[in-house]
């Protein structure tokens, strides 16, 4: 015999049911996984005196409940940044209708980096830059940070440029990711290279047909080559084009040894020729920095804006003509620095004192001595303004203060101690002109001091912690930490955003196709 029931408003009871609402959300199940007898009976093992909530009580109360409380902590954190960045995207769920995702980052007062999804919310208009834009405004005041100088990053897509400028966010800044994709498919695009393309999945098409998704292990081991699968292309990604010619080179003389077979090459005509064979290895050695650079945006570990401007320019200096180009590394090479050096014309100087500001690229050695001499002029500009800024900010604090304390002043409530307001008007009077205090920094040598200072450290190494050094020189550079707060919230890719299309498409599958936007958007926040 079981002992009374918990009621629904016991400790017990409200723990459990807060713990089931939290792997709702956490482990993006359906409302319904309440009513779902294997849950029910797992439930009734773990506390056979605890009573399932219905699935409305769920939706309608205790996920909005969760969301608000969640809310108000996100909202606490914004609250205390020094820039909030933001990364938006749209994407359509199998319901055909159309969301707009929002994440914010911001650095927080321990030096980390905070990612947040903002909102998830239905465009029933069309997806225009003024739509969006609008819809960027109100996100920034219902979240209450307009006031902290958002700066924004999306793709390059014409509706996302539009609508950062609608929004009138600054700086705005394209996915660098996305960037050297457009601008490596523009080069690969080239009239001979579909033809190395079609030779690769020509392959594919025989070893799928002969069901050899991997080159025949025995070839492998005489050839003393890794076991690896060949690799289909994708088209709207250049780097899987890259991956399907790397490995194709790889297992080449595998390859072409199992199609001596006649059975297998039967009714083909085409597998390729020692022409495309050096084409694709000219592909190859060309893009491999290119793919690196693609590694380094969608895998490290929140990229910022300080590392565009260096990778922008190792790749322009990679992509320079040399004599001893082939007609097609020449024509890809022209392409894609064509493409690639216009690409941040309007957001270079952000880019470049973002790096400065990054203790790993702060001898900015990508440009000539006299261009980095002008980056740090602006950075000492934008730390002046910043100092003078944070002064007016500590003043009216102290104003505040001072009269507060004046309000209440009589002579009861003078400490013993202390000499009363007249005597001290007196002894200003007699003495003031004799007397007078140090005057102090202006904020111009303030700024120029301290940026002095910061050039005479140490570059980090590349492989250490930039928020780390910034959160140990705090004290030291306060005025140059709060602008590298401000720089280095903002990433150098929209992949934040891009990254929620797979927790939404978990969330908003075929089983849950009828779920309310309100919903969606509570359950992927």
């Amino acid at each position: 015999m079981f002992s009374q029931r918990l009621g629904q408003n016991s400790a017990r009871a409200k723990n459990i049911t807060a713990t089931i609402a939290k792997f709702i959300c956490k482990d993006m199940r359906p409302y319904s996984v309440v009513e779902n007898p294997g849950f029910r009976e797992m439930i009734q093992t773990l506390e056979p005196r605890y009573t399932i909530p219905s699935r409305p009580h769920f939706s309608k109360k205790v996920i909005p409940a969760l969301y608000e409380s969640t809310k108000n902590d996100v909202k606490l954190s914004l609250s205390k940044a020094e820039r909030v960045a933001i990364t938006t995207d749209g994407w359509t769920s199998c319901s055909n209708q159309g969301y707009v995702t929002i994440t914010s980052h911001h650095i927080d007062p321990e030096w980390k980096m905070k990612t947040f999804v903002l909102l998830t919310r239905v465009l029933n208009e069309a997806h225009t830059g003024k739509n969006i834009g609008t819809l960027l405004r109100e996100a920034c005041m219902e979240w209450k940070i307009y006031d902290k100088n958002p700066a924004i990053v999306t793709d390059n897509a014409r509706n996302m440029i539009v609508a950062g400028a609608e929004a009138q966010f600054s700086p705005h800044i394209t996915c660098f990711a996305h960037t050297l994709n457009l601008a490596s498919q523009k080069g690969l695009g080239w009239t001979v290279l579909p033809g190395c393309w079609g030779k690769c999945e020509n392959l594919l098409d025989i070893f799928t047909a002969a069901r050899l998704h991997v080159t025949p292990y025995r070839k492998n081991k005489l050839m003393d080559l890794p076991k690896q699968k060949l690799i289909q292309d994708i088209i709207t990604r250049w780097n899987s084009s890259f991956e399907m010619l790397e490995r194709f080179l790889e297992q080449q003389p595998a390859i072409m040894a199992t199609l001596m077979s006649k059975d297998l090459r039967k009714g083909v005509t085409d597998v390729g020729t020692l022409s495309d064979i050096a084409n694709m290895d000219d592909i190859v050695q060309l893009m491999g920095p290119v793919k690196m650079a693609t590694t380094v945006m969608c895998e490290e570990d929140q990229p910022t804006l300080s590392v565009i401007a260096p990778l922008q320019a190792k790749l322009l200096k990679h992509l320079q003509p040399c004599e001893d180009d082939s007609t097609l590394v020449a024509e890809i090479k022209r392409v894609m620095a064509s493409d690639l050096s216009t690409r941040y014309r309007g957001t270079q100087d952000a880019l470049n004192i973002a790096s400065a500001l990054d203790p790993r690229f702060k001898e900015l050695p990508y440009l000539e001595k006299e261009d980095r001499e002008q980056v740090y002029t602006k950075l000492v500009f934008e730390a002046e303004v910043s100092h003078q800024m944070q002064a007016m900010g500590n003043q009216e604090e102290d104003e505040g203060s001072s009269s507060t304390k004046l309000s209440g002043f009589n002579e009861e409530t003078t400490a013993p101690n202390e000499s009363p307001p007249c005597k001290k008007k007196a002894l200003d009077a007699l003495f003031g002109d004799s007397f007078t205090q140090r005057e102090r920094k202006s904020t111009s040598e303030t700024a120029r001091a301290e940026v002095l200072k910061y050039r005479a450290k140490d570059a980090l190494p590349l492989t250490e912690n930039a928020m780390k050094w910034w959160r140990s020189q705090e004290k030291e550079l306060p005025v140059l930490s709060t602008l590298a707060k401000r720089y280095l919230c903002i990433p150098g890719t929209s992949v934040p955003a891009e990254h929620v299309f797979s927790t939404a498409g978990d969330m908003v599958n075929a089983q849950r196709s009828v779920l309310q936007p309100d919903h969606v958007d509570q359950l992927i926040f």
